[in-house]
């Protein structure tokens, strides 16, 4: 915290303070399939939804970091609602960089504090026209929208294509939520309390100067105008929506260490010559080395929301080249929380199949994001592998 400001300290702190209530909510989450609205009553009244979002329309206005430290001290408590918190929180940044001072104030209006984002960038199905004035989505069809039955306003990607069906570009979109028809399909594994709904789109018009393109935003080129002497709204789009995903499972990783050691001095050992596990040298060695992967994988996503907040503060957007590593980053750093949380789940020993383990929640919930394609290893490691030897990368939204 050296290097941090009495706010966002502060910030932070206010994210550890909730930790145990969301610990004793799990069970509620999970059952409900969205947050508890205690929940999402603390997380505006405590400011930890607007930290990206601007001081002129309510926000705090901080920088990636305090973001991201709050996001992964959330997971620890609950992987739903740090999961909520960074995708929620992260559309506020894309929002204030992507579109217009009309758009702002039309979204937050004269009620900024009940505005949530919740939104998707890429759809399952979406068959949309230009009109005069605007766009017309006739049908359209996104799952996993994040934070779906809390949110007041989306944030959506729509193709557009040519005579031939070519796609020629991605227009973001944003648009009131009661726009939208929210479908019952989250029965799922893991991150259930996320809420992480599919949603539809029949015959919505969306006009101009609600739709930007997805290809100039990545490059850098906002419209908001406005906001462009505010370093924090030169952030990297794409890596910074990126990292949002990959934070909760640091989170979540912390807090299966934590459990394995909080409930260590209990545990009895059998058939390893000690009579207690927490004197057992094998039990040393693996959460030693889970420590150590929890450790790397930290440092991996702080270099990545330090870098982001650099570039931002330098007035230059970041190159293509750093945005790449970035990318890398994250899942080699995704790739250090998998190895660490297989290393604990080992240690724990068989207890935790047992419904109610708190080892359980943890288990399920981190697949569940692992497996997001957009935090892979393997493609992110490649594309940074292919820009070191001067090709580009297959993934050209970079």
């Amino acid at each position: 915290m050296a290097n941090m400001t009495q706010v966002e300290v502060s910030f932070l702190e206010k994210a550890k303070a909730m930790v145990p209530k969301l610990k004793e909510r799990g069970k509620e989450t999970e059952e409900l399939g969205k947050l508890p609205q205690e929940t999402i009553d603390e997380l505006k009244e405590s400011g930890l939804f607007t930290l990206l979002r601007p001081k002129r329309y309510g926000g705090h206005q901080t920088n990636i970091q305090t973001y991201a430290d709050c996001v992964v001290e959330l997971s620890k408590g609950c992987a739903s609602t740090g999961w909520i918190m960074a995708l929620c929180g992260i559309r506020e940044l894309m929002v204030a960089e992507s579109f217009s001072e009309k758009a702002h104030e039309e979204i937050f209006g004269d009620n900024p504090e009940n505005v949530l984002f919740a939104g998707v960038y890429e759809p399952r199905q979406c068959k949309a026209q230009k009109i005069e004035g605007g766009y017309m989505v006739e049908e359209g069809f996104w799952m996993f929208c994040s934070g779906s039955r809390h949110a007041t306003w989306g944030y959506f990607g729509m193709p557009i294509t040519n005579e031939k069906g070519e796609l020629v570009d991605q227009v973001l979109m944003t648009l009131p939520f009661d726009q939208m028809e929210i479908q019952d399909d989250w029965y799922v594994m893991g991150l259930k309390g996320s809420g992480s709904n599919s949603v539809k789109m029949h015959n919505v018009f969306i006009p101009d100067h609600r739709a930007v393109s997805f290809t100039e935003a990545l490059s850098g080129n906002f419209e908001s105008d406005h906001l462009r002497d505010i370093p924090l709204y030169n952030t990297a789009l794409f890596p910074a929506l990126i990292l949002s995903l990959g934070l909760p499972a640091l989170g979540l990783a912390k807090a299966a260490h934590e459990s394995v050691i909080e409930f260590l001095p209990k545990r009895k050992a059998a058939h390893i010559g000690v009579e207690y596990l927490r004197d057992a040298p094998s039990m040393h060695l693996q959460l030693s080395d889970a420590a150590m992967k929890i450790d790397s994988a930290e440092m991996h996503f702080k270099r990545v929301a330090e870098d982001l907040d650099k570039w931002a503060a330098s007035g230059k957007y970041m190159d293509r080249h750093a945005r790449v590593r970035t990318l890398a980053d994250i899942g080699h750093a995704n790739e250090l929380c998998r190895e660490a949380f297989d290393i604990v789940m080992l240690s724990s020993g068989s207890g935790y199949v047992y419904e109610g383990h708190p080892l359980q929640r943890l288990f399920r919930d981190f697949w569940t994001l692992h497996s997001h394609r957009s935090l892979s290893p393997s493609i992110n490691k490649e594309n940074y592998g292919r820009v070191l030897v001067g090709l580009e990368s297959n993934a050209l939204r970079y």
